[in-house]
């Protein structure tokens, strides 16, 4: 488990960070993004060409669908947002134990 204290102001945090639950959480962030890409989308495009529910007396009731559908695939950015977060943390995590088994390479001489 990987941790940072910080001294701010009249207080002192420590922050944990699990890799176990970091990779955990990315995993669940590609399985949400690999089903927006496979599932939703797909679903919305399909929507978008069902003639019955764009044309004749559902059309009206169907008025809002369109700006509904942006606001899901919003969603789709948002998470992909997330988890370039996530993988940035796993990656600056990496690269601290990288540079932690050099020191220690270096101090035994081997």
């Amino acid at each position: 488990m990987a941790q940072l204290t910080t001294d701010g102001t009249g207080a002192a945090s420590t922050i944990e960070i699990n890799p176990d639950e970091m990779t955990h959480i990315a995993k669940e962030l590609l399985a949400i993004a690999k089903e927006f890409e496979g599932v939703i989308k797909p679903a919305l495009n399909q929507l978008k060409g069902n003639k019955y529910l764009t044309e004749g007396e559902a059309k009206k009731a169907m008025d809002k669908v369109p700006k509904a559908n942006e606001r899901v695939m919003e969603l789709q950015d948002q998470y992909n947002m997330a988890s370039s977060v996530v993988f940035d943390i796993l990656q600056s995590m990496i690269d601290a134990d990288r540079d932690i088994a050099e020191k220690i390479i270096a101090a035994l001489d081997v």
